[in-house]
């Protein structure tokens, strides 16, 4: 059977099917056999915002693209609950171009100030920030497959010749670009890759591997048949700094309301199962959690009464299921579906839990109470996101990998494509039992960013392995250097610099461009590639000077609750973790402007205070800083 090919150009927008004429449909069996093919200067295979970025960015350079999708919307996780571009722990100095372009405008249509789009974190709402991409999408006349499930990848020698999906589609290009948050054509490429987390000696790495940021917690993490509780990963708790197989945790990036024009009443979902919320029961019992926000994040959003969800980053049990992560890169698609249908009955079922169940605090259950699913969000998934938040998945193991060293210290790269700026930033990944009255949380990191070069080499794979592919999102890096690049602006950006490179090699091998060129066409592109020397990093939440609280909140409060944790003080204020209950006035576990002001003035009050304090506690056997 021949299916007859036809070369899209942009001004065709790749929206013609090369279809088979009827007589060719007819199989000798009398089953009808459809192939289309689609032929298009660049491929890109993921509509996440790096996707986005790269399929636009090729489109202005005058490539004729198609974009394919997995699911039946565009947008990634900035589509699916994650509604901030995360300006409070990056420096905006180094953003620009298409990402600047969609996140001020989604926060603009969402409701945002000019002054917040300006100087804080951007936020914007699922639906609206799905149009913005749409309406970009139109205007660069970039066509977009819905649906489109990777099936095989065929190569001639280091060349991609064909990506068909699994309706018998195929797609021929010059270049692909692989913008999944998996990686899947990537791997089905026959690049290296990695998934999990290499050990502290790898790399030379000090935050790499199996991590105790945390203590353990004083909780049985058994029922009473001496089964491990639901949560609780089998096994004995790995020793520190070696490798680990799991990666950073995954959770249901959920939105909520408290507008009653708006809600859809949170009813017990048939799956529900109180066992799975039992370890948290048992926390709260113990006094460990006293308010809702300890257990899950929930951040404010511009024009509405909505609230984004997320797992949170110290907690003691939180939004995510350790270990349910772990197989997900190589999964298959149906068993992607299981994996996301457990989290989203997990979540539904915590919801429902800590507004009902009696053994949570009243005003806990008032609290979770007022709360229900958005109506005007997801209104084909019953208001649940299409997407599960995949932190990191597979990781490429180009021809240069980032590492820590890159992040912290030999920042600088001749081959720089995009200043990255994030904190080091993992929630905790995995949970194990120490005996039968404790268990352990393990994998954190937090670490205040600085501005480091991403390198074209970082987006590439070995050349000897493939020629014609870009990988914008599954960067090649270590986790530790991940942490710090795994952002949907940092993606968004490498995305459009891909766009770029994909046009630019043509034919011809990626690894082979003029990247001085590639980096003028970047700053062309309003992409700032250096900071003028001695410019210090912006602060999306400015401090005035000596305003002392503001700089501490602005540093500390990593869940954006208003308040600072013990975990979150203890991690900027490394030598002074005994001060903290002498703070924490009311003994909450969580510390407050209004204490931490007070705070302030006893030391003007009291020039003395370290001493003072330090034989009084020295006094009742606490250690602190000397």
């Amino acid at each position: 059977m021949r299916a007859d090919k036809k070369l899209l150009t942009k001004e065709q927008s790749a929206k013609k099917i090369i279809t088979l004429s009827l007589a060719s449909l007819i199989c000798c069996l009398g089953v009808a056999c459809a192939t289309t093919v689609y032929e298009a200067d660049v491929c890109v295979y993921g509509a996440t915002p790096g996707g986005i970025t790269a399929a636009i960015s090729a489109a202005r350079e005058g490539a004729s693209v198609v974009l394919l999708e997995q699911t039946k919307h565009v947008g990634g996780l900035s589509t699916s609950g994650l509604n901030r571009d995360e300006g409070e722990h990056m420096d905006r100095a180094t953003l620009g171009g298409l990402c600047q372009d969609f996140t001020a405008e989604a926060a603009r249509r969402s409701g945002s100030s000019t002054e917040a789009i300006q100087r804080g974190a951007r936020k914007w709402q699922s639906k609206v920030a799905e149009q913005v991409f749409l309406d970009m999408l139109k205007r660069a006349g970039v066509p977009v497959r819905y649906e489109q499930l990777l099936e095989k990848v065929e190569k001639n020698g280091t060349r991609i010749t064909k990506l068909q999906v699994r309706s018998g589609t195929v797609y021929h290009a010059n270049v692909y670009i692989d913008a999944t948050y998996e990686g899947d054509l990537m791997a089905a490429a026959g690049v290296s890759y990695t998934v999990g987390r290499e050990a502290r000696d790898t790399y030379g790495e000090e935050k790499a591997g199996v991590r105790y940021m945390d203590e353990k917690v004083k909780v049985s993490p058994y029922d009473e048949d001496g089964k491990l509780l639901f949560g609780v990963m089998p096994g004995p708790a790995p020793e520190e700094f070696g490798a680990s197989e799991h990666p950073i945790c995954y959770n249901v990036r959920l939105n909520l309301t408290t507008d009653s024009a708006n809600i859809v009443s949170i009813k017990k979902p048939g799956s529900y199962d109180p066992r799975q919320h039992e370890l948290l029961a048992r926390c709260i019992e113990a006094g460990h959690i006293k308010r809702l926000s300890a257990i899950i994040g929930l951040y404010g959003m511009p024009g509405s009464q909505k609230r984004e969800l997320n797992n949170r980053q110290f907690s003691y049990v939180s939004m995510s299921i350790p270990g349910a992560q772990t197989a997900w890169a190589e999964a298959s698609f149906e068993e992607r579906e299981r994996i996301h249908q457990l989290y989203r009955d997990y979540t539904h079922g915590m919801l429902w839990f800590l507004k009902s169940d009696l053994r949570v605090p009243e005003s806990i259950r008032q609290d979770m109470g007022q709360y229900g699913f958005c109506k005007d969000e997801w209104t084909d998934n019953q208001h649940w996101p299409w997407y599960l938040y995949i932190r990191a998945a597979r990781r490429m193991k180009g021809p240069y990998i980032l590492t820590q060293h890159d992040v912290t210290e030999t920042r600088d790269k001749d081959d720089v494509i995009h200043i990255g700026s994030h904190f080091i930033d993992s929630h905790q990944v995995t949970r194990y039992a120490i005996d039968k009255d404790h268990f352990i949380n393990e994998g954190r990191m937090w670490q205040k960013g600085t501005r480091f070069d991403i390198p074209y080499r970082a987006i590439t794979p070995k050349a000897e392995e493939c020629e014609n592919l870009l990988v914008p999102v599954c960067v090649s890096a270590s986790n530790v250097a991940f942490a710090a690049i795994r952002l949907e602006p940092t993606w968004m950006h490498l995305g459009e610099v891909a766009g770029i490179a994909a046009v630019m090699a043509g034919k011809n091998a990626v690894q082979s461009i003029d990247v001085t060129k590639l980096q003028a066409r970047i700053r062309e592109r309003g992409i700032p590639l250096e900071i003028p020397e001695g410019q210090a990093m912006t602060d999306a939440k400015p401090a005035k000077k000596g305003d002392v609280v503001a700089q501490l909140f602005a540093a500390a409060d990593t869940d954006l609750n208003g308040t600072v944790s013990k975990a979150e003080w203890t991690m900027v204020k490394v030598d002074w973790e005994w001060l903290f209950p002498v703070m924490d006035k009311n003994a909450d576990g969580q510390l407050d402007r209004t204490e931490y002001k007070a705070f302030q003035v006893y030391k003007q009050e009291h020039p003395g205070w370290h001493k003072t304090l330090r034989d009084r506690l020295n006094q009742g056997g606490v250690k602190q800083r000397p």
